[in-house]
């Protein structure tokens, strides 16, 4: 019994032997190849002196034996600002790497693309260079485009100073909130690209003039330019950046062809009051934000042909005060938080430093415009203890996702020409507009040739934004 546990021993030892020598075999012969999973590894464009998310590659061995990998390099010799890291090895260039057969190691690389002294996004192209331990070179492809970009930290602007961000095509990056004093003008100038760092505002007190045209319209979105997911884009995903925050001392601001998107707050304005304009909003769009688009408290503030779209919370959320809507799209299709708030929510009352409710008249009126939203059949909501002559909500040419029977029972309104659209099918829930994509976050609220707001404005035009 001993000798036959003695034989089993040394037969299992043998077994094993020979299979670590079998598993560790490498071949040399020239037909020997490796495969993987990207031949090229591409980046989008990458703000010059900001590195890169990190892309994972696999390089696989398909062959019945091993393959050494005597050295991976980049072609460049590590000027590009390509960096790679090859199965734990980090530098330009990695030398012994083994691949064991039908087995596999990860390669792990990104870029911080140097100044290219040049306004345009400028090509970078590298290549990682495998030579086998038979001589064969195998090539993997990089690509990216690095974009240069002016630094902000810490910029304050003081009273009576007359600021001003653009003047070339070269985007700014915004590590610390912006702040406009009290008596100072900011003026962001036609073309501008802001790239925003998280949790970056511009703060305002004194006066915010975003100036785009219709040829170079104003960009304020967030400062990451990789993917969460392959298919999904940082860029299209809210809370990237904060926002844009008028206190209560800010009156006179404008926005005027200009893509806002992307951030945690789009537009917070504090009570100034009705006498003064507050904002005027044109010719652009506020989209995709983790809180609001729009929350404001008893201000005077206009919106023409734009859009206000996705808010985790509301799209507009206002209490008090005198606000006037023309050929604007106002569309609540954010499902990418289970809860979500609605197009249009309004108070005509708020609270004081003693928890008391205080009324604050809204009045709000709309022309030309959207109110709708995803699923839910009331996308306009009213809480209004006070009496019906504190609110006044007025609607000619609209087209309205809620129930006209609710909306009468809680403001005074006059409504004209208006299509109330409530019924659960595809034009009411996104079939008004060419794509409401929620799998890849793809919106875009131009109408569909089958929308109900066609040709329903006033003088034939669209209802809506986009004309």
């Amino acid at each position: 019994m001993k000798r036959l546990t003695i034989y089993f021993f040394l037969a299992s030892v043998f077994c094993m032997i020979f299979s670590c020598s079998d598993e560790e075999s490498f071949g040399t012969s020239t037909s020997l190849r490796l495969t993987f999973s990207d031949d090229t590894v591409s980046f989008d464009t990458i703000l010059s002196t900001i590195g890169t998310s990190t892309k994972r590659v696999r390089v696989f061995n398909n062959q019945s034996e091993g393959i050494r990998i005597t050295n991976v390099r980049l072609g460049s010799g590590g000027t590009s600002g390509f960096r790679i890291n090859v199965n734990g090895k980090s530098g330009p260039s990695v030398d012994n790497v083994e691949v064991l057969k039908k087995d596999s190691i990860f390669m792990f690389i990104d870029i911080i693309p140097e100044e290219n002294a040049s306004d345009s996004p400028t090509e970078i192209k590298d290549s990682v260079i495998f030579t086998l331990e038979s001589g064969i070179q195998q090539q993997m492809i990089l690509t990216a485009y690095g974009q240069d970009v002016t630094i902000l930290k810490g910029q304050v602007y003081k009273a009576g100073e007359n600021g001003i961000i653009g003047g070339s095509d070269k985007p700014y990056l915004i590590y610390d909130s912006i702040k406009v004093d009290s008596g100072a003008t900011l003026t962001i100038e036609a073309g501008a690209k802001l790239y925003l760092h998280s949790g970056v505002y511009i703060l305002v007190d004194g006066t915010l003039k975003i100036n785009g045209t219709e040829e170079k319209p104003v960009l304020l979105r967030g400062d990451r330019t990789d993917n969460m997911f392959p298919y999904l884009p940082y860029d299209r995903i809210d809370g990237q950046w904060g926002g844009i925050y008028y206190s209560s001392q800010s009156t006179g601001n404008i926005i005027t062809y200009a893509d806002i998107h992307g951030g945690d707050n789009a537009l917070l304005c504090d009570e100034s009051g009705t006498e003064k304009s507050k904002l005027t909003v044109s010719n652009s769009v506020i989209h995709n934000f983790n809180g609001y688009c729009l929350l404001s408290t008893n201000n005077q503030i206009t919106f023409e042909h734009s859009q206000i779209s996705n808010a985790r919370k509301d799209c507009l959320n206002l209490t008090g005060g005198v606000y006037n809507f023309n050929h604007c799209t106002i569309a609540q299709f954010n499902r990418f938080h289970s809860e979500r708030g609605k197009a249009f929510y309004g108070y005509d009352f708020t609270y004081n430093e003693k928890g008391d409710s205080v009324a604050r008249p809204l009045y709000v009126t709309m022309r030309n415009s959207i109110v709708t939203g995803y699923s839910d059949k009331d996308q306009i909501t009213i809480d209004h203890p006070y009496s019906k002559s504190d609110m006044i909500l007025s609607f000619d040419y609209c087209l309205l996702r809620t129930d006209t029977t609710g909306m009468n029972n809680y403001i005074s309104m006059p409504v004209t020409n208006t299509i109330f659209d409530i019924d659960d099918n595809e034009v009411s829930t996104g079939g008004n507009f060419k794509t409401i994509d929620f799998d890849n976050y793809i919106f875009d609220f131009h109408l569909d040739s089958l929308s109900q707001a066609n040709g329903k404005a006033e003088g034939g035009k669209n209802i809506g934004c986009y004309q």
